[in-house]
């Protein structure tokens, strides 16, 4: 189908779009990874809020103001999930270790750090002047108990499993051990040891991660597990900048630390994150002057900015972009009903009609950006090679195999496409753009198959809610990376994973992320990804569509560094203003 024509059909769908429910606000396009963690905008996006942000008063010299596509679905550290969130955790804390401009990690809490010669303890030296906002000293405890919470059944961390890298964390989690079998010793107020479970080559980066912030623990239980970190007053951190106001679905407000030890180097006194979902209402602010920089989801939005002659940037940030398959759903339990759905749609012609700009289609599920284990080579382009030199899974789809494929799933499930009609569904953001996307996919499927499906807008907590329950058919979502390597993406799938809600699981699959984490030979290591990678296209937990390469524009104000990349969706910190 040629581009026009695609463009044509989705414009027409949408003049029909009430019939799903309100298909809303248009979003710029996340985590997850940040590390972007879940992917926090364009698959799918809160209400919408007003243009202007709820904050009339007038920005001073000294004052960024920046959009955050969504309304945070909470900002406490230990239960955090998209990658906006942990974007504002690198602007109020200071982990053990920080990335740099490079994505680099080096020491941030810890002045100085020891790691023996297996790179399996690592012994951290905090700095004599780190200060919480309350004015309580830093100390090694505040890594430690945080820690603690993270690995506590009851606290529920989506990304408590990252922790797992320390000895013993994962049997104190499933309450195999005590606390004090587990690798975290604080030897005294300023020295932490920390024993791995084994070496793993990304060690330094999970210690920089948003979930392994520290927690003030007098703070927080004076406050109390419920309200720490959902209101202003409720805020304890020690990084660069502290909250001073949430106004939910409206403003953040953050200024700068003046205890902070690299006060000195932060020249931008206030942060305004406004929360504005709508994307073409973001660049309607941007233009006015209410925003220092602004997202372009697509490329009507960037052929609006570069109209009024504003320079584009793009990166890219790592996310990966999927339709969700709940795998203890009657229909989608089924593997070739799965793969006639993924090969049902054309990805390439999707980022033609809806995005319009340098997204790029996925061909296996890590992104283009992680390193291979030899570092001159991406691992993407090493899969392919594996591959006999072929992309695992095509950018156009094949509606032809779809098809067959949809024959095989009729026969073993025993039912008609009219019985896949009408109980197939798919959960979208309710924004513009996630609507667009979701009539693409409806329309590809009822063009190539036959099969009517429902789309279903929502706000991005219903629709978070709904996957972490189990209570839906297909949704879109995406992940985006937290440190340089495969795992980031493919430990995603294992079956007791706390951010694996399709209800996949594999032995074959648990198996060889297991063989993975404890292969210290990364030739064979990688070569053990290779097979996951082989194994989620045969098994589809989701159905791969596009890597993420985002653009956005800059205001006269911004004179300087703004660091946005697959490892760190968005660092404000050392910005320079006009």
């Amino acid at each position: 189908m040629k581009r026009n024509k695609i463009l044509a059909l989705v414009l027409a769908l949408l003049l029909i779009c009430g019939t799903f429910a309100a298909c809303g606000n248009d979003s710029g396009s996340s985590t997850a990874s940040t590390p972007a963690s879940k992917a926090d905008d364009g698959a799918s996006t809160p209400e919408s809020a007003p243009a202007d942000g709820g904050n009339d008063a007038a920005p001073s010299n000294t004052t960024l103001t920046v959009n955050a596509a969504m309304e945070p679905t909470g900002l406490n550290t230990l239960n955090a999930t998209y990658s906006i969130e942990f974007s504002i955790f690198r602007h109020l804390y200071e982990n053990l270790y920080v990335l740099n401009d490079e994505d680099q990690p080096v020491p941030g809490a810890a002045e100085t750090v020891d790691i023996n010669e297996d790179k399996s303890v690592f012994t951290f030296h905090l700095r004599e002047d780190g200060k919480w906002t309350n004015g309580d000293p830093v100390t090694a405890n505040d890594f430690s108990f945080a820690w603690q919470q993270a690995l506590n059944p009851d606290v529920a961390a989506d990304y408590g499993y990252f922790l797992y890298f320390i000895k013993n964390a994962e049997p104190f989690f499933k309450g195999e051990c005590t606390w004090e079998e587990v690798g975290v010793k604080v030897i005294d107020d300023l020295t932490l040891e920390v024993t791995l479970d084994h070496p793993i080559p990304y060690a330094e980066f999970l210690f920089s991660f948003g979930t392994l912030c520290p927690i003030n623990q007098k703070f927080y239980e004076e406050v109390g597990a419920d309200k720490y970190s959902t209101e202003a007053e409720y805020f304890c951190t020690n990084g660069p900048f502290q909250l001073t106001e949430w106004n939910h679905d409206s403003n953040i407000l953050m200024v700068k630390n003046n205890d902070f030890h690299g006060a000195d180097e932060v020249q931008v006194e206030e942060i305004n994150w406004k929360i504005i979902t709508d994307a073409q209402a973001a660049l309607t602010e941007f233009l006015s002057g209410g925003l220092d920089m602004v997202n372009l989801s697509n490329g009507e939005l960037i052929s609006q900015a570069e109209a009024q002659g504003y320079e584009i940037q793009s990166y890219s940030d790592g996310s990966a972009f999927y339709i969700y398959f709940n795998h203890s759903n009657q229909y989608l339990q089924n593997a070739n009903l799965r793969k006639a759905l993924a090969l049902g749609f054309d990805k390439e012609g999707m980022i033609q009609a809806v995005y319009q700009n340098a997204n790029q289609p996925m061909t296996s599920f890590t992104c283009p950006a992680v390193t291979g284990y030899d570092g001159n080579t991406t691992f993407q382009s090493g899969l392919e090679a594996w591959n006999n030199g072929e992309a695992l899974t095509p950018k156009n789809g094949d509606p032809e195999a779809a098809k067959k494929y949809l024959e095989t799933a009729l026969s073993e499930l025993g039912c008609t496409v009219e019985d896949l009609s009408a109980n197939l569904s798919i959960d979208c953001g309710d924004s513009q753009i996630a609507g667009n996307e979701a009539a693409y996919y409806q329309e590809q499927w009822r063009q190539n198959l036959g099969i009517e499906v429902t789309v279903n807008p929502m706000p991005t907590k219903q629709g978070s809610a709904n996957r972490k329950n189990g209570n839906y058919v297909m949704s879109l979502t995406g992940w985006g990376p937290d440190y340089d390597d495969p795992m980031s993406f493919l430990d995603l799938w294992v079956s007791d994973g706390g951010n694996n809600q399709t209800f996949y699981a594999s032995e074959a699959y648990d198996k060889l992320i297991a063989d993975a984490t404890m292969e210290t030979d990364f030739a064979k290591r990688q070569e053990i990804f290779y097979e996951a990678e082989k194994l989620i296209v045969e098994d589809l937990p989701v159905a791969p569509s596009y890597w993420r390469f985002p653009s956005y524009a800059l205001s006269e104000h911004v004179a300087g560094g703004v660091h946005r990349s697959v490892f760190q969706g968005i660092d404000l910190v050392h910005v320079t203003l006009k």
